[in-house]
């Protein structure tokens, strides 16, 4: 075969990609034929076919949502996003950025604008509040590995006007087709919110962000492509459970070195479950018996059984390997979700990281699939998630951090205040011109959002 030939195409063959053998990727539909003749092959993947590991067992949504330590690390995401202020920002000409609603610089226009979207943004819709619209985003969004929002218009065909509401879709009943003119569209499985899968949604009537994008219309599912990983941990839960459910009762075995007819075995047998009855059940048991035990005869003998143990099986090092393995996927430290012994004197370090490292570049990407969506024809105008709150640290921390800038000359003292959640002042919007050179206030908590563990007060004695 020529190298070229993997550039032809058979117009009578349906397009499908078969990594994986089709069990991992998420919805896409590819658009075949022409504008006369459209044909669409539909590869609802992950929904119909979720997974199956090595083993035999199967791994789809419904298995994700049922499993403790992913439910653990979305819902320690969810928490996160949810929390956050949400504002519209406008890009002044110096390239800083200011309140779009407030600013009396930002022109008449973008500041309508900028109202507009702010209403929609801190009230989605008429049954849900913005935590809880963002808490169910992030939930699709970690667990089928993309996320869909509707934009409901007065004018559905319109993208430029802002919407009145919105409202997620179903991750598992939406797929996303290309179309010859490479705009994507939406085609739902079932209805909802009044439209069919006869109608295909339009590019701007949907906003759709991928987690771990594929070929730009997908977005991976890292659960089910994690096959082995989550079907280990769901099913050591369940291994745990039979033992708990069967070992914790008196067991133990009736042994003999003698050879019993088996007539008499029958007889024996029956004797000893009657007498066993007896003497471990309380319905059965008779209290003017107290303490009576059982005589054995044919030289039989009683050996004890102990308890199999998740130690015994080595299942609890197991256990907590896949949990740790599975916080790793997600990007959460595990011991955000109790699963390894933390000390408290590097906390703030661990949620710093899990800040930046893994909450970041999530709401990057929704601040610009929000700014594409939202505001075209506006190009000052910008969503920002205010994280200003997530690394502040403890109330001493953000006091040292305030006097310091302060005192070095980079903050005002108004912007300190304004920082610690504080009315401005009168005669406090002007920088200091000498750096200071005091010492941390005393009493400062012993780690600060730079490091782990130690005294690192004299990090912020800027001037030494």
């Amino acid at each position: 075969m020529a190298i070229l030939d993997i550039f032809k195409r058979n117009k009578n063959q349906n397009e499908a990609n078969t990594l994986f053998g089709q069990t991992a990727l998420g919805n896409n539909i590819v658009w075949n034929g022409s504008d006369k003749n459209p044909a669409v092959n539909t590869q609802i993947l992950y929904v119909t076919t979720g997974a199956t590991n090595q083993a035999g067992r199967p791994v789809d949504m419904s298995l994700l949502t049922r499993n403790s330590t992913i439910m653990a690390c979305v819902a320690a995401k969810a928490r996160a996003l949810s929390q956050l202020p949400i504002r519209v920002v406008s890009q002044a000409e110096d390239g800083s950025y200011v309140d779009a609603d407030k600013s009396e610089s930002v022109g008449k226009r973008d500041k309508d604008k900028a109202k507009q979207v702010t209403k929609l943004l801190a009230q989605p819709n008429h049954f849900q509040s913005t935590y809880e619209f963002w808490y169910q985003w992030i939930m699709w969004y970690e667990l089928s590995g993309e996320a869909f929002t509707l934009w409901w218009r007065k004018d559905q065909a319109s993208s430029t006007e802002t919407p009145l509401e919105m409202y997620l879709l179903d991750s598992t009943l939406i797929a996303v087709t290309i179309t010859p003119a490479r705009y994507p569209s939406y085609r739902l499985s079932t209805p909802a919110y009044g439209f069919n899968r006869d109608a295909p949604l339009n590019f701007n009537q949907v906003m759709h962000i991928k987690e771990m994008n594929w070929q730009g219309s997908a977005g991976f599912n890292k659960g089910i492509l994690a096959a082995e990983l989550v079907s280990l941990d769901s099913d050591i839960d369940i291994y745990c459970n039979y033992i708990m459910q069967n070992g914790a009762k008196p067991s133990g075995m009736f042994t003999t070195d003698s050879v019993i007819p088996d007539g008499k075995y029958k007889e024996i047998a029956g004797r000893l479950k009657e007498a066993w009855s007896a003497m471990v059940s309380s319905r059965n048991s008779d209290p003017s018996k107290a303490g009576q035990g059982m005589l054995l005869d044919q030289g039989m003998k009683y050996t004890p059984l102990d308890m199999l143990t998740l130690q015994d099986a080595d299942a609890a090092k197991l256990k907590e390997q896949t949990m740790k393995r599975i916080c790793g996927l997600f990007g959460v430290p595990p011991a955000m979700i109790g699963i390894a012994d933390q000390k408290y004197n590097n906390t703030q370090t661990m949620l710093d990281e899990f800040y930046k490292s893994t909450m970041y570049p999530t709401l990057v990407n929704i601040e610009q699939k929000l700014k594409q969506h939202l505001f075209g024809g506006y190009p000052n105008l910008y969503i920002e998630f205010d994280t200003r709150n997530f690394l502040k640290g403890a109330p001493l921390d953000q006091m040292n951090f305030a006097v310091a800038g302060v005192g070095a000359g980079i903050m005002t003292p108004n912007e300190a205040r304004q920082y610690m959640n504080m009315p401005n002042i009168d005669g406090a919007d002007e920088l200091k011109n000498k750096a200071s050179s005091d010492k941390g206030i005393s009493g400062t908590s012993p780690q600060d959002t730079g490091g782990g563990g130690g005294n690192q007060t004299s990090k912020m004695n800027i001037g030494k």
